[in-house]
Formats: structure tokens, sequence, C-alpha cells
């Protein structure tokens, strides 16, 4: 069998697997956009560019896609490609979620290059400093506060103290009057 014969039942071959069809001859006796044609262009392209008849960038774009044709992982090829499609399918709203996400930075910009903002760092030292002095006064108000509550109740204890001598002496002054005579309208 004749190679060109061998090669044209291949790539109707793949043709058929991927569920591409002849297109029928048109008017300049030429087929449709089939491998077979490409092929058959570009053989005539080299024969022509060889004779000095046609530009060799042209020839060498359809050598590309004859090439495409004739790659034996084309079919392993288009199914990672269509893997890839899915996956972007897929991950649709997940990529517009995002490039919501990254136009809303886009506007938010200008406000976190605001000078206010740049100013972040350094105030943060300042209210560290005010936290470290915050605890210090509160330290010191909780120290003042026990001595306050250690005076209440030195200030307590001496005060029952003091009621307890003056509930005595008033004692004391009760039986000093009752031993004492009565004195009768002063005049005694």
């Amino acid at each position: 069998m004749d190679p060109i014969t061998v090669l044209e039942r291949r790539i109707e071959q793949l043709e058929a697997k991927f569920g591409i069809l002849p297109l029928s001859p048109s008017d300049n006796g030429q087929q449709g956009d089939s491998a077979v044609t490409n092929l058959l262009n570009s053989a005539n392209s080299i024969k022509n560019i060889t004779a000095g008849l046609e530009k060799g960038k042209e020839a060498m774009e359809r050598a590309s896609e004859l090439n495409n044709y004739m790659d034996p992982n084309l079919i392993e090829k288009v199914q990672q490609n269509e893997l890839k499609v899915r996956e972007v399918v897929a991950a649709e709203p997940i990529i517009r979620t995002h490039c919501q996400c990254m136009h809303h930075c886009q506007k938010a910009a200008p406000v976190m290059n605001s000078e206010p903002l740049q100013q972040v760092p350094q105030a943060q030292t300042i209210v560290n400093e005010m936290q470290t002095a915050v605890k210090e006064v509160e330290r010191e108000a909780e120290i003042v506060s026990h001595g306050v509550q250690e005076l209440a109740q030195t200030c307590g204890t001496a005060a029952a103290k003091a009621s307890e001598q003056i509930a005595a002496v008033a004692a004391k002054v009760d039986q000093v009057e009752q031993k004492l005579p009565k004195r009768r309208n002063g005049l005694d």
C-alpha cells in the first residue's frame, strides 16, 4: 500500500475518533479543513516554496497545523484540555468571587495607602507604651487600695477599742455617781 494512502487512512481514523468529518470538495478542487486537506496543502506549499512561487511563512503555518494533527499524543492532549476546561468551568464561581475581592481591594487601595493608616506602626508603639503605663498605674492603685484597706481595718480596730474604753469609763462614772450622796435641790 502506498505510504500516502496509509497516512490518509490514519488521518481519517484520527478524524473519526474526534468527530471531524471531511468537508465536501470546494470549487477549487480542494477539500475543506480536514487533516488530509492540510496535508495536501502543506505538500503543495512545500513544492511551491521550492519552486519559488510561495512564501515560507504561510507554509510554516500549515506545517504547524499539520504537525498538530500528526501528533500521536493528540487524543491525550485533547482529553487533558477538556479536563482543564471542566476545572475552569467548575471553578468559575470561585474565580468570580476572587475577582470581586480583587476589585474591592483595588477600590480600597487609596484608603489603605492613606497617611493615617501608614502611621499605624508608629501609633502602635505609643499604644503599647500607654498600655504598659496603665498596667503600672493599676499595680500602684492596687497597692494603695490594699494600704487603704489595712488603714481602715486599723482605724476600725482603734475605734472599737476606744469605744470599749469609753464604755468602761462611762460605767465607772455611773458607779461613782451611784455612790455619791444625792443632793437635794442643790442646797445640801
